[in-house]
């Protein structure tokens, strides 16, 4: 089973909020993780409100670093399991790392929103860290990670094959 990130939304229609949890699977022990999102094209009516680590994978790390832009619409979160050298790493594994808050215009609908993940820069791409610093890309997984406004999102027209058809086929 390849390393994994994996992002599921929880939405309440009759709130104006959503949860999207960051799950992770690992198989080997990680020393740190480099974590960002887009959550719209920069014109989503959704805004980020906050990210919570406690009662997570991570809750625990040394370093949990935030920064939500909201003009971009992204999220990067950095974490890292120990600055001191003191703390062991977090063990191979899966469950839950954090959690990423969103506040939904009240009574207005929008279009759909899948979370994906994004580059950012400098150089901030989805990257789990070992402890002995060998560089995980891992699998990423959105499948649940829609965030519903009422106008669904468009499917990508499917273009008819310019190849030449199959001989006796008209």
């Amino acid at each position: 089973k390849l390393d994994t990130c994996r992002v599921v939304v929880f939405q309440d229609d009759k709130t104006d909020q959503a949860m999207a949890s960051v799950i992770v699977f690992n198989d080997e022990d990680l020393a740190a993780m480099t974590l960002p999102f887009r959550y719209g094209n920069g014109k989503s009516p959704i805004k980020c409100d906050s990210v919570i680590f406690w009662k997570t994978r991570t809750e625990l790390f040394d370093m949990k670093s935030v920064l939500i832009d909201t003009i971009r619409q992204t999220v990067l979160l950095g974490l890292i399991s120990d600055m001191s050298g003191s703390k062991p790493p977090m063990k191979k594994g899966e469950g839950e790392v954090a959690k990423i808050y969103f506040t939904l215009p009240k009574g207005a609908k929008f279009q759909d929103v899948l979370i994906d993940t994004t580059w950012i820069k400098p150089f901030n791409l989805l990257k789990f860290v070992t402890p002995d610093v060998k560089g995980i890309y891992p699998a990423f997984d959105n499948s649940k990670a829609l965030i519903k406004g009422g106008i669904p999102l468009t499917a990508p027209s499917k273009r008819k094959s310019e190849a030449p058809s199959k001989a006796g086929e008209k």
